[in-house]
């Protein structure tokens, strides 16, 4: 991509007026000012002079709806006045030339964080960091061979890589002006003695520098090969059994993770307690389902891409609290009241949809199209309130980034 990422301004809500109160925009003329870019009609910048209040649907007459492209730059959105406002799909910008393998969001700085293939035509196997507002490379670094997974401290000072071609992990520090690789460590075996890669990490709350990991052979199927806590790159003891468990991982209180069997159709959900020696888990059925399902935790619950909300309050007793009617990536936001999802394309919907769902009532409040046409993403994330990120592809394309702008900020 070439250029700014120009990111729409929050529509105020339609107002009802009764008394005279003119509506002139900056420009002179009614309504704010319209601000564009190559890409089209983003939003408004209406001001006020003190008098002269010129926020966006308000009207001497009445309640005057939103328009697109002045108030509102893309979606399906409320009008203001009680209605709907269809202003079509919103556009979202692939960072060009390199391939990505996973990503994370760091919201302390605002950046995104990116493992790049070792096929990749530029940046190959490094780590490279994404200003989300210009979709472009801002910083890079040579990481090791064939880096993947990533995990970031809760904290935001650290994040973990894993080298899939030499069967380690490393630490990056992020308190420095750009990200700098530490010392590489070994990963334990697999469940059978042979050399093992890291899928999903996971660095437990409260720490920098103790990471559990979901080990894999490639290949295989089930590729699981148990789950390993390493405190500063060494192991301990006691790693949970392989072939079914806990081959997606996400975080949890102190001293705990999750976890979810999505290669066998026991799709177990576990909740795996970290002691001295290491992990030890229990196996909880009907909770989630489904092949490829992946789990995210916040605020005492995981929320899995097939719609399922657990409640993990009491962590060692996780229950049911509700289910989505959708599928898709999910970006949870807990301080604004909203889960969002981003669910792919597919037979019955050509693009994708971002929704934005209500937490309490397993209903969908809202949602934006897209005109993202991959029918695979992952690492659904945001480094900040203004753009959204995730990797997609499809059958036809390699994996690519994209970063898009969240109509749902605020």
């Amino acid at each position: 991509m070439v250029g700014n990422l120009c990111i729409p301004g929050a529509a105020t809500a339609g107002q009802d007026e009764t008394d005279p109160v003119p509506d002139t925009g900056t420009d002179g003329s009614s309504g704010g000012d319209v601000v564009t870019d190559s890409w089209g009609t983003w939003g408004s910048s209406a001001t006020s002079d003190g008098w002269n209040d010129t926020t966006a649907g308000q009207s001497t007459w009445g309640c005057t709806p939103f328009e697109c492209g002045v108030d509102v730059s893309c979606g399906v959105v409320d009008d203001g006045c009680g209605g709907q406002l269809d202003c079509g799909a919103c556009d979202e910008f692939a960072v060009q030339g390199i391939i990505p393998v996973r990503m994370v969001g760091d919201r302390t700085r605002g950046r995104l964080y990116v493992t790049v293939r070792s096929d990749s035509p530029t940046h190959a196997n490094e780590l490279v960091t994404l200003d989300p507002s210009t979709a472009t490379v801002v910083s890079s670094v040579f990481i090791g061979s064939d880096p993947s997974s990533l995990a970031l401290s809760d904290d935001h000072s650290t994040l973990w890589v894993a080298l899939d071609g030499s069967y380690e992990i490393r630490r990056v520090d992020l308190t420095t002006p750009d990200p700098t690789p530490g010392a590489n460590y070994a990963l334990p075996p697999g469940d059978w003695g042979e050399p093992a890669v890291a899928g999903p990490m996971v660095v437990l709350a409260g720490t920098t520098g103790t990471v559990a990991v979901s080990l894999h052979q490639w290949g295989l199927s089930p590729s699981f090969q148990g789950v390993a806590v390493l405190d500063d790159g060494v192991p301990r003891p006691v790693q949970t059994p392989g072939h079914t468990g806990a081959s997606r991982l996400t975080g949890g209180p102190a001293d705990w993770i999750f976890g979810f069997n999505d290669e066998h159709t026991g799709f177990g959900f576990y909740a795996l307690h970290v002691l001295q020696d290491g992990p030890t888990q229990t196996e909880h059925e009907g909770l989630v389902s489904g092949f490829n399902t992946d789990i995210i935790h916040a605020d005492g619950r995981v929320y899995a891409t097939n719609g399922a909300v657990i409640d993990v309050s009491n962590p060692a007793a996780p229950v049911k609290a509700g289910m989505f009617p959708f599928v898709g990536e999910i970006l949870p936001r807990p301080d604004q009241g909203r889960i969002l999802m981003l669910s792919p394309a597919n037979f019955d919907q050509a693009t994708a949809l971002l929704r934005d769902l209500d937490p309490q009532t397993f209903t969908q409040k809202g949602q934006h199209p897209l005109s993202l046409t991959g029918e695979y993403m992952t690492d659904f994330t945001a480094s900040d309130d203004a753009t959204l990120a995730v990797i997609a592809w499809d059958w036809d394309h390699e994996p690519a980034v994209y970063i898009f702008p969240n109509p749902f900020a605020g």
